[in-house]
């Protein structure tokens, strides 16, 4: 056990991230990644920010990230599931897969994000699941020597803040949080949500249409 620890240790160290600021550098990745602009992804933080603001005095502490999770991941997969993504729960993880690009993203609350001085954390612990997940992410990004993971999966994370900050970022998850980042894509600092008109779960419009939550047993 002591081996394999030295050694994932040593893996861990090789590994450098890319942290991609620039809107043409991001707008190119997302391509790669079938994931459209910038925009898409906005549009998917903004619905979990705004149902974070459900949250009363009278709701548990916890409400307003329980929200933000709850309809974030709905958003994602009601922005992206059809054609080539599809939803997913493998490890007892709620994603969406492109499984021609062995692609998986995930929503997760964090404490900051697209933030140089700062690396985001996880607001909630995450469990084995996630850690299984996303080993691919650490072996994916060895170099040629390195021993690779079978799989060849990478797992991205659209991380959202309380404050409307977003980027999309490939971790490694160590001991119930993210320990390692193999990529960071900066999205937005949040400044942009100042100008756009404040999205709601509980009109008339269509933005939660059909939405019927599913409680699956882990």
């Amino acid at each position: 056990m002591g081996e394999f620890l030295n050694t994932e240790r040593f893996l861990m160290s090789m590994v450098e991230t890319v942290v991609r600021r620039e809107p043409w550098e991001v707008d190119a990745r997302l391509a790669e990644l079938q994931l459209g602009s910038v925009e898409r992804l906005l549009k998917v933080r903004s619905i979990a920010i705004s149902a974070s603001a459900d949250a009363t005095p009278f709701h548990p502490a916890n409400s307003a990230g329980t929200f933000a999770y709850h309809y974030g991941t709905f958003a994602l997969r009601n922005e992206y599931v059809g054609k080539v993504w599809r939803l997913d729960r493998a490890d007892g993880v709620e994603a969406i897969v492109h499984e021609a690009l062995k692609v998986r993203v995930v929503f997760s609350n964090v404490d900051i994000a697209s933030n140089d001085d700062l690396k985001p954390k996880p607001r909630s612990r995450k469990g084995a699941g996630a850690e299984r997940v996303c080993i691919g992410n650490l072996f994916g990004s060895l170099p040629e020597f390195a021993p690779r993971q079978p799989d060849g999966w990478s797992t991205f994370y659209l991380m959202v803040d309380e404050h409307g900050a977003a980027e999309l970022t490939r971790p490694v998850v160590k001991n119930s949080t993210f320990f390692a980042y193999i990529e960071r894509n900066y999205l937005s600092n949040g400044d942009d949500l100042n100008r756009e008109p404040r999205l709601t779960l509980h009109d008339d419009g269509d933005v939660a249409d059909g939405f019927d939550p599913e409680v699956v047993r882990k």
